[in-house]
């Protein structure tokens, strides 16, 4: 199916955001959201119990991460293990995913988890389960959505307070772009590679035509990206 953005998404694509409907892993309402951001929205990507709870969704969703993975890799000309870092929390399970979905390729994939907090107790009270090692891991942080990019700057800033490699050797990889801005902006604060699986009015377009999702919310949707920007 060719889509706004001139991709042509297969049958895979397809029954993966039939999946993301019948799950609400993206969700419009009337009343809009408060995103991170500051700004409202009528469509929320969600990605948390709606994808734990659902292990076949989830597994879908590990294997369009993994493929991204390995495309970068081999754009990049990487031969190290990819390692990928979930922004908490939404990134955490995509991470887990991508990660479990590896096994069996000749590329496994592994993952290490980032806290919301730091601990105040017992020896281990960094950002990041475990000491970075750049010669055996290229880190990737992954996360379900972008916006204006800040959770990804945030995970950052913690990836440095622990030794991990600064932005320009950290890829990040975002599930959905809502194409406001936030992929731009990484670039610019000095993100050298961002991999978008999928863009939000790809997904909304082809729920339409499926019939999943009323034609109007693509309008909507539309009317909000263009009405938020977040990079010049």
């Amino acid at each position: 199916m060719q889509v706004p953005s001139g991709r042509t998404l297969h049958e895979r694509d397809t029954d993966l955001f039939r999946q993301m409907a019948r799950h609400e892993f993206m969700r419009y309402e009337e009343k809009p959201f408060l995103l991170k951001s500051g700004i409202e929205s009528h469509v929320y990507v969600y990605g948390r119990e709606d994808l734990t709870d659902n292990p076949a969704f989830e597994s879908n969703v590990g294997k369009v991460i993994c493929n991204a993975v390995w495309g970068g890799m081999r754009d990049m000309g990487d031969i190290r293990q990819p390692c990928l870092i979930g922004i908490p929390t939404a990134g955490t399970p995509l991470a887990q995913a991508g990660a479990r979905e590896s096994l069996g390729s000749s590329s496994v994939i592994c993952h290490r988890v980032m806290r919301e907090t730091t601990k105040d107790h017992g020896p281990h009270r960094t950002w990041v389960n475990g000491k970075p090692d750049q010669y055996k891991h290229c880190y990737w942080l992954v996360d379900n959505v972008a916006t204006n990019g800040e959770s990804k700057l945030e995970a950052a800033q913690k990836l440095a307070i622990d030794g991990y490699p600064l932005k320009a050797q950290t890829p990040v990889l975002i599930l959905v772009d809502r194409q406001q801005g936030g992929v731009k902006r990484l670039l610019q604060e000095g993100f050298k590679r961002v991999e978008v699986v999928y863009n939000l009015l790809d997904i909304t377009f082809v729920l339409s035509e499926l019939g999943l999702w009323p034609k109007e919310i693509v309008r909507k949707v539309e009317e909000e990206i263009h009405a938020h920007q977040f990079a010049a």
